[in-house]
């Protein structure tokens, strides 16, 4: 789909209904966004944007990346958000590998320092006031008049988006995305789960990354509505779940954990029905919290990557309750192996490697041929994540090859042992990691952060975890915590905090 061809249709059809909330927009209608979308694509076309240049934004989360996105399509233009965090020769190196022809910056964000790295080619646009050498974003929206022309694409081959998850100079890792890859996340929630319940969503993720397009396309598809927020405090997120009557979102571990500081037993949420939890290895124990202190709501799980467009599983209503701790079952367009370190496949119920391949995956990373020959080798991509498969089909995250720890020549995954860890009574949240030992290489040790009120006997939780574990899986070292730490994408961090 092309969003400004649907965006017509649902303008046509619905005008009235609401499409996007904001905090600086309130809510704009379907038939408004259509008609913001018209004045913002005739303004980047009559600055010469037009079929195959690209145009980044570097912005929070804002109602102007929805117009920036919409507009670029409209065009035929290339579309590439970045993390407003991008900085230094981090951002100058993402500029330069595409082509960018136009960047949109928010006011608050324009410094020196962010200027200096913009090549002088750049046409610069501003949200929120105007500076000189800057186009104020506000005037190139309301100046424009007229219809715009839209070009033909082919919706198989021609890029919608570059994304990237790196920007280094070593390891410029820049996914291209075609505009037929963007309708499989549509698709896949609407096939898996009832699309009534997905009225309202809320943005708990940075639209930067693929989950804005993909939940942008989403709305237009589905004819639900969005609220968008760059406010992650647990009080302020219940409050607009609550007051906008949200019904689902998705998000990772860490994010979600929010919700539950928020307390939202203390607010009415009935209207809340799903929350997909993705990224990484979740807890069992954060997912059963979340449906006792939001019982209207289920917590599912899914797996995917940029690179595929994202998603490649997800737990459908059927299997939820039965199979919990899983990430389900392979979707549409993707074929999934799991395999060693010699690319031959597992046997069932071992950990390997998920490779993909499918309509789903990407073609390459974009201006890197070397790192693209090393994660695609015969026309299956390498995924770097670990997942066992169990009789009936289940696959089950058990983290990234990096993650592995090899103890007196045994290999062990530590997602393993913390899902294990997670169905201990009290226990909230675990991470197993390496102590580097003269003797065995590595010892295996676990930090264990119990439920509020909880006291957790480690030479009980020893025996569990004796029983339920192969013997060289049993940390040699399990401590007590309060809180466990993550990386800004919900992570556990792995690394060795005491001494031997």
């Amino acid at each position: 789909m092309i969003p400004y061809q649907v965006l017509l249709e649902r303008a046509a059809n619905s005008p009235d209904s609401t499409a996007f909330i904001s905090k600086k927009s309130g809510e704009v209608s379907f038939s408004q966004l259509a008609e913001r979308t018209r004045r913002f694509a005739k303004g980047i076309a009559d600055a010469g944007i037009g079929k195959g240049d690209v145009v980044g934004a570097l912005l929070p989360n804002c109602m102007e990346l929805v117009d920036i996105y919409i507009a670029a399509g409209a065009v035929g233009a290339v579309f590439q958000p970045m993390d407003f965090r991008f900085q230094g020769e981090e951002l100058k190196n993402t500029l330069v590998n595409t082509d960018v022809k136009m960047i949109f910056c928010h006011r608050s964000g324009v410094n020196e320092a962010l200027e200096a790295v913009i090549p002088a080619s750049i046409q610069k646009v501003i949200i929120g006031g105007e500076k000189a050498g800057w186009t104020a974003y506000e005037k190139m929206f309301a100046s424009t008049a007229g219809d715009i022309a839209p070009p033909e694409l082919d919706e198989e081959k021609d890029i919608a988006l570059f994304l990237y998850t790196s920007g280094s100079t070593s390891g410029i890792k820049c996914v291209p995305v075609t505009w037929r890859q963007l309708d499989f996340f549509p698709s896949d929630l609407m096939d898996a789960w009832d699309p009534d319940i997905f009225t309202r969503g809320i943005s708990l993720l940075p639209l930067s990354h693929i989950s804005g397009p993909i939940v942008i396309n989403f709305c237009l598809m589905s004819g639900g509505s969005y609220v968008i927020t760059d406010q992650l405090a647990p009080s302020s997120i219940i409050e607009l779940i609550e007051k906008h009557r949200v019904s689902w979102t998705h998000t990772v571990p860490s994010i979600a954990g929010l919700l539950l500081r928020g307390k939202p037993e203390k607010h009415d949420l009935g209207h809340f029905k799903f929350i997909a939890l993705m990224g990484t290895s979740v807890p069992v124990s954060l997912l059963k919290e979340l449906e006792r202190v939001i019982p209207s709501a289920v917590a599912v799980q899914g797996y995917g990557l940029t690179e595929t467009s994202p998603l490649i599983t997800l737990e459908t209503p059927q299997d939820h309750k039965k199979k919990i701790g899983s990430i389900g079952k392979g979707l549409v367009g993707v074929d999934i192996r799991l395999v060693d370190k010699n690319g031959k496949d597992v046997p069932e119920g071992e950990p390997g490697e998920i490779i993909v391949r499918g309509p789903k995956v990407f073609s390459g990373y974009y201006g890197n041929p070397k790192l693209t020959a090393k994660v695609i080798r015969d026309g299956w991509f390498h995924t770097g994540d670990v997942a066992r498969r169990d009789a009936d089909g289940f696959y089950y995250h058990l983290g990234r090859l990096d993650d592995l720890i090899i103890t007196g020549g045994l290999n062990v995954f530590p997602a393993e042992v913390e899902a294990v860890a997670a169905k201990y009574p009290g226990v909230k949240e675990s991470v197993a990691y390496a102590q580097p030992d003269p003797e065995r290489g590595a010892v295996l040790c676990l930090d264990v952060c119990p439920c509020d009120g909880a006291e957790i006997e480690l030479p009980l939780l020893r025996r569990f975890l004796q029983k339920h574990l192969a013997a060289y899986k049993v940390p040699k070292q399990i401590h007590p915590v309060d809180e466990i730490s993550h990386t800004p994408t919900g992570k556990p961090i792995r690394e060795p905090k005491r001494e031997s």
